[in-house]
């Protein structure tokens, strides 16, 4: 899907009254199990972010949206999946994913709440996260929690690399090399992975 990329920031660019629905839109498919999993979600709020970075798009509206979108997406497939039980579940999830699954249940036991904060920042954890602690009965209350509160950090980290390149190719302007804006736009990707390393790392329990 990753030729999908190009037309769709262009089509934000050309229609920005429906940026935040399109956040909104891409930070939920990305969030709802297994779903997520085949868009290219990351990539496409990077974009957006460029767009944020360049002055074409409003940050507050895409920042909230793209938070809601993250926490609804979650929300659906925690409650989904609690409703549906284990045991569909595991008759019904991919292969690929059940070493995966029966991993994420041993660290959910372990770890409670942090694993579904952690979840947030690594993408193949992120597409099983709310299956999990929806299967396991976990509380309402902890995964909500956990939810929010990650996606408070996930949305500003996500959007933050684009705007950065899209910033400094403004500032730039005719002088801006192509050269130049790609090697920005791997910098402000690698500072991403830093910054969410870190915020993964500071959050295992001891």
């Amino acid at each position: 899907m990753d030729h999908l990329i190009v037309p769709l920031i262009a089509w934000v660019e050309a229609h920005a009254a429906w940026a935040p629905a399109f956040a909104f839109a891409i930070a939920f498919i990305e969030s709802v199990p297994l779903i997520g999993i085949f868009l290219p979600g990351s990539a496409l709020l990077l974009g957006v972010g460029l767009l944020i970075g360049s002055g074409v798009l409003p940050p507050g509206p895409i920042l909230a949206a793209t938070f809601a979108g993250a926490v609804v997406g979650d929300a659906l497939g925690f409650w989904l999946c609690r409703w549906l039980g284990p045991a569909f579940v595991r008759r019904h999830l991919p292969r690929q994913y059940r070493r995966m699954y029966a991993r994420g249940v041993l660290a959910f036991r372990r770890w409670g709440v942090w694993a579904v904060f952690i979840a947030r920042f690594i993408s193949p954890l992120r597409a099983v996260a709310p299956i999990i602690a929806g299967v396991t009965r976990m509380r309402q209350w902890h995964f909500q929690v956990a939810n929010v509160t990650s996606a408070v950090v996930w949305a500003p980290l996500l959007l933050m690399p684009g705007a950065a390149a899209g910033w400094i190719a403004t500032v730039l302007g005719d002088r801006a090399d192509p050269l130049l804006l790609v090697l920005l736009a791997v910098a402000a990707l690698g500072a991403w992975l830093s910054l969410r390393a870190v915020w993964v790392r500071s959050g295992q329990p001891g």
